[in-house]
């Protein structure tokens, strides 16, 4: 009878020890993205437009956030500057590209902050046709 005791405590303690040294840490949404997304450069690392995936549009482009709220996006050397702005109580984040790239004109929306962690954002919006989605990693 104790063998069964012993093993279920041991599979416990190798379960609670590998949760706990985990080295991703997960943030909760009311965490402020402008603490994470200005820290450095940025790439798109998903997006999705109704089921469609088109992250090889954004491929090549790296994306700088800065604390003033311009907002960066750099392509083979050429350099593209919108502006963002974080909305802390709604969890929205406004990205305006002022049509200066068809591309980048995909991400000029408001949209919903749905998950943050170290390693990257995810954003959301729905209409009432479809539903995109995009993520960013750090690079």
């Amino acid at each position: 009878m104790k063998k069964p005791v012993l093993l279920f405590a041991l599979k416990c303690s190798v379960i609670v020890y590998f949760a706990a040294c985990t080295n991703i840490q997960t943030l909760s949404v009311s965490a402020s993205v402008t603490k994470l997304v200005t820290k450095g450069s940025w790439k798109v690392n998903c997006y999705s437009n109704a089921n469609t995936d088109n992250t090889c549009n954004f491929k090549d482009y790296t994306f700088t956030f800065e604390t003033s709220g311009n907002v960066t996006a750099v392509k083979d050397g050429v350099s593209y500057t919108g502006n963002w702005l974080e909305d802390n109580i709604s969890k929205k984040i406004t990205i305006n590209f002022n049509k200066s790239n068809a591309v980048l004109n995909e991400l000029t929306d408001y949209w919903d902050i749905t998950a943050i962690s170290d390693a990257g954002i995810s954003f959301e919006k729905t209409t009432d046709m479809d539903t995109e989605k995009f993520y960013i990693t750090a690079l």
